[in-house]
């Protein structure tokens, strides 16, 4: 065993998928289940075991799994350690971070990693209407954290793009608002409400449009802001209702009411596919992947990578 091979068995336990894992390790998926039936002879028990739907570990597997972490970890702390002895310049990441992070309490542990690096400089650019995908590509920020509902550009071979958490689309309205009193809604019953969104042609305003002009809803009265704290607030005064996540009900004191037919966007780790090679950004995916998991009770060997 060699430790490509071991960091390959960790990506495919971590994406519950060869074909994902592949992709976030840049080689082909027959080379990477080559690889992974090499390791699994060589250690003479299997790891995965082969479903429909993807891989999960063996008992084996899960044995497997839990030392080899321990040995990665060691490894990128030895890598750390040579840098900081080397006394290389300090990093500097700018990070385009959207409302999202916020509502699902990722800011205080994306932190959290952070401290742990003071080597790192950060720059954190909030904006709800802006473009994260154009700065990436001209190079104005190096990750995005954010809901992207554009996902053929997102997912185009510029982007390496994994999933932290998928959040279901809701209804937004004030506590006292018909429609808060629902157990679900669908859009045609929101015909000739007051819509609230982000500016004209935002990720926001486009994606709500879309979404009714999909069921022929012409909307006639919108109210519309560039900053997300005004528009929530015309949303819990009851001046117009939103599409978002129900992450954003409690943070906001509203309500949210799921839509039908279920329909879901995603809070997303966003960078340039060779910006994956930067080791400050494989830790910082690793560290936000192993928090989102733990925190809707998944087992660590659970993963969402998506291309």
């Amino acid at each position: 065993m060699n430790f490509k091979q071991m960091l390959y068995a960790l990506a495919v336990a971590r994406h519950r998928n060869i074909s994902k894992a592949a992709a976030s390790l840049f080689i082909s998926q027959p080379a990477l289940s080559l690889q992974i039936k090499k390791l699994e002879e060589e250690l003479g028990s299997p790891l995965f075991r082969r479903e429909p739907q993807g891989v999960r570990l063996t008992t084996q597997g899960e044995s497997f799994y839990k030392h080899a972490q321990v040995v990665e970890q060691a490894w990128y702390q030895l890598l750390d350690a040579i840098e900081r002895e080397k006394g290389q310049v300090r990093r500097h990441l700018r990070i385009g971070i959207g409302t999202r992070v916020y509502t699902n309490h990722l800011f205080d542990p994306l932190m959290r990693f952070f401290d742990g690096h003071p080597e790192i400089n950060v720059t954190f650019v909030t904006e709800v209407s802006g473009d994260f995908l154009s700065r990436l590509e001209d190079g104005s920020l190096d990750l995005a954290l954010d809901r992207f509902p554009d996902a053929a550009r997102a997912s185009s071979k510029r982007f390496f793009s994994c999933e932290l958490i998928a959040e279901r689309q809701c209804v937004l309205t004030a506590l006292d608002d018909p429609l808060a009193g629902l157990d679900t809604a669908a859009l045609p019953q929101l015909k000739g409400k007051t819509i609230v969104t982000g500016l004209e042609n935002s990720q926001e305003d486009k994606a709500t449009r879309q979404a009714f002009e999909a069921h022929g809803i012409a909307l006639t009265k919108i109210y519309r802001s560039d900053d997300i704290d005004t528009l929530m607030m015309l949303v819990e005064r009851g001046k117009g209702i939103a599409l978002g996540p129900r992450s954003f009900a409690a943070y906001f004191g509203i309500k949210a009411v799921p839509l039908v037919p279920e329909s879901y966007l995603s809070l997303h780790f966003v960078c340039l596919r060779e910006r994956m090679e930067d080791r400050e950004l494989r830790l910082l995916k690793q560290h936000l992947l192993g928090i989102c998991r733990q925190r809707s009770g998944e087992p660590r060997s659970a993963g969402n990578g998506t291309e």
